[in-house]
């Protein structure tokens, strides 16, 4: 019994693997996997995510998800959708989450993770999202440079003679490095 679980874990394993590669094929040159999460909703195949896009096919996409058409995808209609998400997105899935906990998921919850990515996407806020933009940016952050704390003016009248300010055995656990 446990060879079969083992032998079943495994077969699942190699599916998420070709179902990533496939997904990494289909994207576009010099774009990050998760680019594939939006670019599903690029209904005129432009390059060009529109709100309007995703809206529509995050409907479709509940509408499939929701098997028993009752407008709310329940327990079971969950882990379903969930398997496909791991099958189609591979390590880039994002698992659907009942995240009010009413026992029913709505097409809110149901689009968080897709409008999210598409707010964060969207850097000019045109309500469109370019492969340029889902590209990311195109230069590393530069470090932030903190600057040095200002000098005291015992430390910039140079070497302190024994009439003048503490000796660095007893100025306390500043003066040591």
């Amino acid at each position: 019994m446990k060879y079969i679980a083992i032998l079943a874990a495994g077969a699942a394993i190699a599916g998420a693997l070709v179902g990533a590669l496939e997904a990494a094929e289909r994207l576009p040159p010099g774009l990050p996997p998760s680019a594939a999460l939006l670019l599903r909703f690029d209904a005129d195949k432009d390059g060009i995510i529109t709100k309007d896009e995703m809206e529509a096919g995050l409907k479709a996409d509940y509408t499939a998800a929701d098997s028993n058409g009752d407008s709310c995808i329940n327990p079971a209609e969950v882990r379903a959708e969930n398997a496909l998400r791991l099958r189609r997105d591979a390590s880039q899935a994002s698992p659907l989450v009942d995240w009010n906990l009413d026992g029913c998921v709505d097409l809110r919850e149901f689009g968080n993770t897709a409008h999210s990515y598409f707010d964060l996407a969207d850097r000019t806020k045109d309500g469109r999202v370019s492969s340029v933009e889902l590209r990311g940016p195109s230069m590393p952050v530069a470090p932030r440079v903190i600057p040095a704390p200002a000098k005291s003016a015992t430390e910039t009248a140079g070497p302190a003679s024994s009439t003048m300010g503490a000796s660095p055995a007893t100025a306390g656990p500043t003066a040591r490095y």
